[in-house]
């Protein structure tokens, strides 16, 4: 049969995080895959020197584009002259500008079966709207502005915040939110097949009426490689080792875990020979204030970013795993957002251990992995740190929940669809 093309800005050697879960995917898929991708720019990435194993299966097509618009114009010069390779397209996202590839790619071949992948919407993204809320953002530098949906309004205060809300932002930001409102809408009514990585984030962006959109949806979780862990025996500590690995900011912060940490140290004056708190990656600099304020220093250790490989091994070497997901109670009942480092974290078989929303995504995972999931209480992650520190408190992995995201059996999962679309 015919190779299937798979547009990605990010893909190995640059390892983004979308870059990798395209990977993990398709190295483990029974089918072959030519990805249009580049080499040049490696921001939000774990950078463009950590080399992962080759697949037979997975030929990379490099650009030689440093920006998006050169690269999306490469994209669609790439499948004029190689038109007759392909009936199957994937594209993935993020970047949107994948899906303005496919979008194109979809008019000059209108026979040509399109798989538009998202890792977040591209419109309406609950987590920049939070960020404008708490004013992370300054609204002449803002890029997206994302219009308030009426499904998420509860309360006349939220009513009343949100109407003076549109009018202080709309003049700055009309025109960016309505192009990728349009846009996501014009990609949903395009593409034949969606891929989302949870229910939540497809009724999030289907809404209530998803046969209004002629695609057929199909959730795929995010996965670990089992052959890409280096350790086979997990190393012996002198004191508890909890790790984050990953990007933090003012939104997805460690403050909560801070200030239960800076509690215990009151009462408990050596806590820093009991455990040690590691963070590889960025931090915000009101976080790293506050630990030295708080004389955390040696307890929690602030450390560079890590490439993925390492990352992996960092995560078998700990004995808990700290996952951290942005309080969106405000904006949002739910968390729809699935990070595929928590994927990772499942395939470590470290213990796990989140501050997240009681409803969503990342809530469903950790119950059915028997993990320790608390909400955004400084009392509770306390507890729960005396527990570990001085009980020795562990949970019992569901092994058999944990195989839904090996690569291998999600692969067959996402190859079960590839077959349908032959056929």
């Amino acid at each position: 049969m015919k190779r299937i093309l798979v547009i990605s800005w990010f893909f190995p050697p640059v390892n983004s995080s979308e870059g990798l879960v395209t990977y993990k995917l398709l190295r483990k898929s029974k089918y072959e895959y030519d990805v249009f991708t580049q080499k040049k720019v490696d921001l939000w990435s774990y950078g463009n020197k950590d080399y992962l194993p080759e697949s037979e299966n997975v030929k990379s097509i490099l650009s030689n584009a440093d920006n998006l618009k050169d690269w999306e114009t490469d994209a669609v010069e790439y499948y004029k002259k190689n038109i007759n390779k392909y009936d199957i397209v994937m594209t993935r996202s993020m970047p949107p500008e994948s899906h303005k590839i496919g979008l194109k790619i979809k008019k000059i071949n209108p026979k040509v079966k399109w798989i538009a992948s998202f890792g977040d919407p591209i419109a309406d993204n609950p987590y920049t709207e939070l960020k404008i809320r708490e004013g992370a953002y300054n609204p002449f530098a803002l890029r997206n502005y994302y219009r308030l949906k009426l499904r998420n309004v509860i309360s006349p205060r939220r009513i009343y915040k949100n109407i003076l809300f549109k009018i202080r932002y709309k003049k700055f930001h009309y025109r960016s939110f309505h192009n990728e409102e349009v846009l996501q809408k014009k990609i949903l009514n395009a593409a034949d097949y969606y891929i989302f990585n949870s229910c939540y984030q497809r009724d999030f962006m289907l809404g209530e009426d998803r046969k209004k959109y002629k695609g057929e949806s199909i959730i795929i979780n995010h996965s670990f490689a089992e052959d890409l862990y280096p350790l086979k025996q997990k190393k012996e500590h002198g004191k508890l080792i909890m790790t984050y690995v990953g990007h933090l900011d003012d939104l997805r912060s460690p403050r909560l875990l801070f200030k239960a940490l800076s509690e215990l140290l009151k009462e408990d004056s050596n806590l820093n020979e009991k455990i040690e708190v590691r963070f590889y990656g960025n931090m915000d600099s009101k976080d790293k204030v506050y630990i030295i304020d708080n004389e955390l220093t040696d307890i929690v250790k602030v450390k560079k970013s890590v490439s993925y490989l390492e990352s992996l091994k960092i995560m078998q070497e700990s004995d808990w795993l700290i996952h951290f997901d942005a309080n969106l109670t405000s904006v949002l009942d739910t968390n729809i957002f699935f990070a595929a480092k928590l994927a990772d974290y499942i395939g470590s078989k470290s213990q796990i251990f989140a501050i997240t929303m009681q409803n969503g995504i990342s809530a469903d995972i950790l119950q059915n992995m028997n993990s320790l999931m608390v909400t955004y209480s400084v009392q509770e992650i306390k507890n729960y740190l005396w527990l570990m520190i001085y009980q020795n408190y562990k949970s019992e992995i569901n092994e058999e929940y944990r195989n839904n995201f090996n690569s291998e059996y999600v692969a067959k999962s996402f190859d079960n669809t590839i077959d349908r679309i032959l056929k």
